[in-house]
């Protein structure tokens, strides 16, 4: 009788484990972040990255721009800026940049919702606030 009580209670309690971490998993699923694309792109002297990330959800799309430069040490800094695009769909499918000589500034190419060739300037300094 007692062995029977130990299988229940044993039992019981995997059976509550396993629900947990189902439970566990549905809710990671359901709460995931959209999904982000990230373009890679580098100075033509090498010294300044850039990284161009467009996140969709319903209802829209955002744009943000990631700098990232040696800092006073050396050590990698990075600056965020926001892009001001708006779009419904995913946009930056054809994507491209052109650095001013100075590396301080970029043009963004790209395919607007509609299909038509869109471009939006970047000036570093007065953008990202460096």
């Amino acid at each position: 009788m007692a062995s029977r009580w130990i299988v229940i209670v044993f039992g019981s309690a995997l059976l509550l484990a396993a629900l947990a971490i189902v439970g566990i998993a549905a809710l990671f699923l359901v709460s995931g972040s959209a999904d982000d694309i990230r373009y890679d792109f580098v100075s033509p002297s090498g010294q300044v990255d850039l990284y161009l990330i467009e996140t969709c959800e319903r209802g829209g799309c955002t744009h943000q721009a990631i700098i990232e430069m040696p800092g006073l040490q050396g050590e990698p800094i990075q600056i965020r800026c926001g892009l001001d695009i708006e779009a419904t769909e995913p946009t930056f499918g054809s994507l491209d940049v052109n650095w001013t000589s100075d590396e301080r500034g970029v043009l963004i190419s790209f395919a607007g919702a509609d299909g038509t060739e869109q471009s939006i300037s970047m000036d570093l300094d007065r953008d990202c606030n460096l």
